[in-house]
């Protein structure tokens, strides 16, 4: 072999590899199983580097140097004397370079020189430090050029639309074409300070849906619906030494178009040492947002044969066709209509477009709700700021739901059961990682309006593994609903506060339902006790706890016990927020804050620390959340109130601020519906 061997500058050194790899998983291979996870590093006189993040899979990648040479210097003319297998994340590398025998394929290069969002990933260098600001930024960088990498990948993906339906000899009855509605995540490996990646393809480096992930939900779908016999004679099986090949084969789905997104998980509550303490922090990572992915089927070479017999014996027998692609095709779109991939309980992997197919569910274990919210604002990792002058990225996520009913959930499991049971009964019903819940929760929202306050109006959809969780999924809906918001300003009715929007006004229906509720004290008993009973039919509890919500700087969950206080205010004057003409000069007026929202900010001895002082133990601070819940409610054709929630009336702060309720209580202007006074 010609040790000055260069190949064309179409075949750079590392579209070799990737070709050599693809090769070996394609015979699938165990050579092909430990180099999938390996980064190409440098090519450099006829010596070649591999980097591995895992150290077991280095060591027996290595045991393998012989036959990675012989087949790389005959197979595929790379002459190769020399490779050295390396534990760690390679350096920064341009796969874009053209090699020669004597310059390296190793230099400083931007990401936008990368070819693909999986060598932008793991070809940037990564200087953490132990300064967490300093981690975070690092962690955004490389996330964002992942981001922008897979931005210029249009052509990787038109090749392989095309790719696909030549797979399926352009047969469009083969093929399903999905829409998500919000985003997707199929888990990966393991990153970069152990950050959860999403499925990167080992050859193409680009999102996917891996083919065994979407024939395992098909699988499964089917299975409940007791097709297991039909399951395993389309799907095959493996058990031991008995094996059915399969019949019907699943393409690796790809996106259509770039759709790689910087997401972000911000749990506000933390349970630690059995309390559930007020830490807010963000996590970013990946996700697929709002891809449309193409997804093929095709016979096997069996398969072609048992069709073949299925379509003869129906012939002689006169019966309906029967197309083994076209029932795993719905078994598939039935797969997807529940969710894939990871997160789906908090509404994640959910289609938007319904196929045809849908076979009807157990409804007594679904149900959805109308809604209405006008907000400051939902974002995601790119909120409003100082640094970007407060324009941030809006985006309704259904996290932000699934996070107000886990916290109304714990204000009221902690008054009825004990901190270690109410943390269990929170990972039923809400999961935990690797642990799916109980409940599930997705939405459908239009697109905001363009100006503050934006406005969302869509769907919730509610759906459980059993009627008592949904009925208490839906309780908590309703509390939520009544007594504050959801998603940023939450605790507070929307109005304008130094020229910018704050709080939220949501509103939560469903047909023959008698939502919102009125001014009237047996309506809101109702309601709490309904709640109660749904809690009682999933764990019983004859005991009733206290707990106090902390002070400020050791912030604790809230709980409805008996030093919580529920008041409705009647409040006539205010103006729904689809009213307003003008909310430049009206958000700030008392017709959009409401009586009790504006007695509290006018009061220095309840409203929280700002301009002109406060009281962070009842209005809260930066960093310590208000003690007072205040919602604006707008029954049809009733009177206009507010309701405003006060936790930890223990403390002598917040129960001089229930003292001044109950003065408007006895001038017939409020009602006390929970709690009582000392």
């Amino acid at each position: 072999m010609n040790s000055n061997f260069k190949p064309e500058k179409s075949n750079l050194y590392s579209d070799i590899w990737r070709n050599f790899v693809q090769a070996e998983l394609k015979n699938k291979s165990t050579l092909g199983t430990l180099l999938e996870s390996a980064v190409f590093g440098v090519y450099e006189n006829q010596s070649l580097t591999l980097y591995f993040k895992d150290e077991a899979v280095c060591k027996k990648a290595q045991g393998k140097r012989d036959s990675i040479q012989k087949k790389l210097t005959n197979q595929f003319r790379l002459p190769c004397n020399r490779i050295s297998f390396i534990t760690g994340s390679a350096p920064i590398t341009s796969a874009s370079s053209t090699p020669t025998s004597t310059v390296t394929t190793r230099v400083e290069a931007t990401h936008s020189q990368l070819r693909n969002p999986l060598q932008a990933l793991y070809w940037t260098q990564q200087n953490f430090s132990y300064n967490k600001d300093e981690e975070t930024e690092q962690r955004i960088k490389i996330l964002t050029n992942t981001v922008s990498v897979e931005q210029s990948c249009n052509k990787i993906y038109e090749k392989l639309r095309e790719r696909t339906l030549k797979l399926v000899d352009n047969n469009r009855d083969n093929t399903l074409s999905v829409d998500f509605n919000w985003r997707l995540r199929v888990g990966g490996t393991r990153g970069f300070r152990e950050l959860l990646l999403p499925v990167l393809h080992p050859v193409f480096g680009i999102p996917y849906i891996p083919a065994s992930t979407l024939k395992g939900a098909a699988r499964a779908w089917a299975q409940k619906q007791g097709a297991s016999t039909q399951v395993t004679e389309i799907l095959g099986m493996l058990e031991g030494k008995n094996a059915i090949a399969a019949k019907v084969e699943f393409l690796d789905a790809f996106p259509i178009r770039p759709c790689l997104s910087i997401d972000i998980a911000t749990p506000q509550w933390t349970w630690k040492d059995n309390l559930v303490k007020y830490q807010s922090e963000p996590h970013s990572f990946l996700s697929l947002h709002q891809p449309k992915f193409l997804i093929g089927l095709r016979l096997t070479t069996l398969g072609k044969q048992y069709q073949d017999k299925i379509n003869q014996n129906q012939e002689n027998q006169e019966q309906e066709k029967q197309d083994i692609v076209k029932i795993v095709k719905q078994w598939l779109e039935n797969a997807l209509a529940e969710g894939i991939g990871s997160r789906v309980s908090s509404g994640y992997g959910h289609i938007s477009n319904t196929p045809a197919n849908i076979q009807p569910s157990n409804k007594a274990t679904k149900s959805n709700y109308e809604f209405e919210l006008w907000t400051q604002g939902i974002y995601g990792y790119n909120p409003p700021t100082k640094d970007n002058n407060y324009q941030g990225d809006l985006e309704f996520r259904p996290t932000s739901v699934r996070g107000i009913l886990r916290y109304w959930f714990r204000a009221v499991a902690l008054s009825l059961y004990n901190a270690s049971d109410s943390q269990i009964l929170e990972a039923q019903l809400f999961g935990e990682l690797g642990q799916p819940g109980k409940m599930s929760i997705s939405t459908k929202t239009n697109l905001p309006s363009l100006n503050e306050p934006y406005c969302y109006r869509g769907k919730i959809y509610l759906s459980a593994t059993e009627t008592k969780y949904l009925h208490l999924a839906e309780q908590l809906l309703i509390l939520a609903s009544h007594l504050g918001g959801v998603g940023r300003g939450s605790r507070r009715p929307l109005h304008l506060l130094h020229g910018r929007t704050r709080g939220c006004h949501w509103e939560v229906t469903k047909t023959n339902s008698e939502l919102p509720l009125t001014y009237n004290e047996s309506q809101w008993s109702n309601l709490f006790k309904a709640l109660k009973e749904a809690f009682q039919k999933i764990q019983p509890s004859t005991r009733n706890y206290i707990s106090s919500p902390g002070v400020p700087g050791e912030r604790l969950q809230d709980v409805l016990d008996t030093n919580a206080q529920v008041w409705l205010v009647k409040s006539p004057s205010q103006i729904q927020p689809q009213q307003f003409k003008n909310w430049s000069v009206e958000g700030s007026t008392r017709n959009a804050k409401g009586e009790a929202l504006d007695f509290l900010y006018n009061n220095t001895r309840f409203k929280g620390v700002g301009k002109g002082g406060g009281n962070e133990n009842v209005g809260g601070s930066f960093g310590t959340p208000s003690y007072v819940w205040i919602k604006s409610i707008f029954p049809y054709r009733e009177q206009k109130y507010q309701v405003v929630t006060i936790f930890g009336c223990d403390h002598q702060h917040r129960l001089n601020y229930a003292k001044e309720l109950d003065k408007l209580r006895r001038q017939n202007q409020a009602l006390l519906v929970f709690g009582t006074m000392p």
